[in-house]
């Protein structure tokens, strides 16, 4: 169990990594909610991405629990 704890351990931080570099790349566009307009593809996506990254990481963090408590390490 520790090697896909630490492999998720390092999906989790690669995640968070990608997440801030999205929002850093594209801050002002993804902080724009007051057009009526669609987002350009690109930004529609790094948006899709920052959910799925951020709900991925939630599942992460919840498997990380679940396992401490049956392992005894929470």
């Amino acid at each position: 169990m520790a090697s896909e704890r630490a492999v998720l351990a390092a999906l989790d931080t690669t995640l968070l990594l990608a997440a801030r570099s999205l929002r850093a790349e594209h801050a002002a566009a993804l902080a724009d909610d007051e057009t009526n307009e669609p987002a350009p593809p690109h930004l529609a996506l790094a948006g899709s991405i920052l959910i799925l990254a951020d709900s991925l990481r939630e599942l992460i963090a919840s498997y990380r629990a679940v396992t401490d408590r049956m392992l005894g390490d929470g």
